[in-house]
């Protein structure tokens, strides 16, 4: 499904997402990859009333360890009693795990085991369900980019099926190659409204069809 993330960005008004807790999962250990997508999805969240927790998936390249994923996890749900959205960028985890084959396995290995975590943590037991977006790399971003941006898909799309008696969405957005961190952040965040509710089990392709073919 290939869609205008500039459509997205025009539904988006001030406390759309008052009371909605969202957890971004991303690059840790001090790692520029991801950096201006995770401050642009900060920035969008709070800015429309929603309150924001972070998690590192992958620390000096390697995957995070479970144990340091429940931590912030826990640390989220103590603090906002509930997390409602999990939102992974997944194009900086691969980069972090140095783009290439090593990071194809790395980005969606850290990305699941944040997922399992968290549901497992709250969206399952809770009963309330939740909602997951990936941020998948562009096509064009390194040889094995549309590997990473395939998992992460088939990831979306299994989750959507496995998990929707429990009330949880997955999808997936596949950055284009002019995609910018405010155009994914605007998407991310038209994902957890209330429009976002009927989205689940789909990549949403901002490479357009031309990348596809």
């Amino acid at each position: 499904m290939t869609v205008p993330a500039s459509e997205a960005s025009r539904l988006l008004r001030p406390g759309l997402l008052e009371g909605t807790s969202a957890l971004l999962a991303g690059a840790g250990g001090g790692s520029p990859a991801g950096a201006g997508t995770l401050e642009a999805l900060r920035s969008a969240f709070v800015g429309l009333g929603a309150r924001v927790a972070e998690c590192e998936a992958i620390v000096a390249g390697q995957v995070a360890e479970e144990a340091d994923i429940a931590r912030a996890v826990s640390a989220a749900l103590a603090a906002h009693d509930t997390v409602d959205m999990l939102i992974v960028d997944g194009a900086g985890l691969f980069a972090a795990a140095d783009g290439g084959r090593t990071g194809l396995g790395a980005s969606v290995e850290a990305a699941w085991c944040v997922t399992r975590v968290l549901a497992c943590a709250a969206f399952i037991p809770a009963g309330r369900g939740g909602r997951i977006v990936y941020l998948a790399p562009a096509p064009d971003a390194a040889p094995h980019a549309p590997g990473a941006r395939a998992g992460l898909e088939n990831l979306a799309r299994t989750l959507s099926i496995e998990w929707a008696r429990h009330g949880v969405t997955a999808v997936a957005i596949g950055a284009g190659e002019h995609s910018s961190a405010a155009e994914l952040a605007a998407l991310a965040a038209y994902l957890a409204s209330e429009a976002g509710a009927y989205f689940s089990g789909c990549l949403l392709d901002l490479a357009g069809p031309a990348a596809a073919a």
